[in-house]
């Protein structure tokens, strides 16, 4: 008995012994999966290291992203976000180095993972380095440092994640009498499912700010207190809400004085399915208080609000659209007419704000637009765009309803040319002017009269 319980214990503690060994293999393989992963998406692994302790192990990863349009088909695979052209040139050949940490002991702790870029594309930084050697030393040594790093905790068993972007203070003198400062701070996230496809993101930024200024011009942009929440079911079913507490954009020249100010921004945005493969969008949105200031206008908005429904849209050819908007015009114009081809709806339920002030004193009042849009279906949209546009209006519908404060309205109209003939149309009470607008078999009506 005691032989028994004897050689029970020892294999009992070879297990614990070898148990590292088996996660580090286990966590390997991992690992090499997504790297494999990557290299067939667009990224070719440079060079790799790896520090491997009994308990623990770190690798590092250089990658340079060879094909950006493989990575962009990847990432569009997953969700809606793209690169823009212009930042697909930017970082075609760039350098990415990637660390990774983790236990040997599979699920006691979460991996952590740091990505940062080393370098973008050789073309551009000998065209920095060639143009501008102090830029180039300067950038040089940002990225050296990690200037810009994401850091992420992932946790393999409960496949959830959190981490942040590393803050970023700098300022940079182009010239004697010009300067940059760019900062970023506070930025944290978390989130549940692939790293690539989270079905959950939760994403806040305390401030953000971009400021360029020289003895003459400046110019700056700042977002303070933005959160974000998504939740992302499928490409064509999915929401989002982002809150923004205040925008700052301010653009002084020596001809003007421009201050544009909004407070307590809610915009949200989501993706439904319909019957018979179509797809709903729907975007609502709401300002508080929008400031305006330059040295010709000054003028405040009270109580902003839009809610707009597209519906009806097909579901293969709204996709299609949707993950080419990085490409070239001709590209997103083909995809563009491919999905108006099968029609939709377009509904305003609400498109208003509550009050105008001009000048700081010259309350206008408010105004509201209300529409409904209908664009039949036609599998010959595309040609008869080319040949006959104007006979494309027979496949709309409008019904449009616009009531506008009299003040606003008189301030609107004055020095107009037309004024004359819009007054013909109105229809009014003591205190608003309105609108009925119908578009219908290539007729269009106003308050019940047609627009000749």
């Amino acid at each position: 008995m005691k032989k028994t319980t004897l050689i029970l214990t020892l294999i009992i503690i070879l297990v614990i012994l070898l148990f590292p060994f088996l996660g580090n293999s286990f966590m390997q393989k991992l690992i090499d999966e997504n790297i494999q992963l990557l290299q067939s998406q667009g990224l070719v692994l440079k060079k790799s290291t790896k520090e491997t302790g009994y308990l623990n192990t770190k690798e590092h990863f250089e990658f340079v992203l060879q094909d950006t349009q493989a990575l962009q088909n990847f990432l569009r695979s997953y969700t809606k976000s793209g690169m823009p052209r212009a930042a697909e040139k930017v970082f075609q050949g760039a350098r990415i180095g990637a660390d990774v940490a983790y236990s040997n002991i599979p699920f006691s702790k979460a991996v952590t993972v740091e990505v940062y870029p080393l370098r973008l594309s050789d073309r551009l930084m000998q065209e920095m380095k060639k143009n501008n050697p102090k830029a180039y030393k300067y950038f040089r040594e940002f990225l050296d440092a990690k200037g810009f790093l994401y850091h992420v905790e992932y946790n393999v068993l409960s496949n959830d994640f959190n981490g942040f972007i590393k803050d970023i203070d700098e300022y940079y003198s182009v010239k004697k009498s010009a300067n940059v400062r760019m900062q970023l701070e506070g930025a944290r996230f978390r989130g549940e499912g692939n790293l690539f496809a989270a079905e959950h993101l939760t994403f806040e930024i305390k401030t953000m700010k971009l400021a360029l200024q020289d003895a003459l011009n400046r110019l700056s942009f700042e977002i303070n207190n933005l959160q974000n929440r998504s939740k992302f079911a499928s490409f064509s079913h999915y929401t989002t809400e982002t809150k923004v507490f205040q925008t700052n954009f301010l653009m002084q020249t020596p001809q003007d004085d421009i201050n544009i100010t909004v407070q307590n921004a809610d915009m949200r945005s989501s993706s439904s399915s319909e019957k018979n493969d179509k797809v709903a969008l729907h975007s609502k949105s709401f300002i508080d208080t929008l400031v305006f200031h330059s040295n010709r206008l000054n003028f405040s908005l009270k109580t902003f609000n839009s809610d707009i429904s597209v519906e009806g849209l097909d579901r293969q050819s709204y996709e299609r659209f949707s993950q080419l908007l990085a490409q070239s015009k001709e590209i997103k114009q083909q995809a563009l007419l491919a999905m108006l081809a099968h029609g939709l709806h377009v509904k305003v339920s609400d498109l208003s704000f509550e009050n105008i002030t001009l000048n700081k004193v010259e309350e206008l009042g408010s105004m509201k637009i209300q529409s409904d849009v209908t664009i039949a279906q036609d599998k010959d949209f595309a040609s008869k765009l080319k040949v006959s546009p104007l006979g494309l209006l027979a496949n709309v519908e409008m019904n449009m309803q616009i009531r506008v404060a009299k003040a606003l309205y008189l301030k609107m109209i004055e020095d107009t040319p037309l004024a004359s003939v819009i007054v013909s149309y109105v229809k009014q009470d003591a205190d608003n002017v309105y609108f009925d607008v119908v578009f219908k078999n290539t007729k269009l009506l106003v308050n019940d009269r047609v627009i000749e």
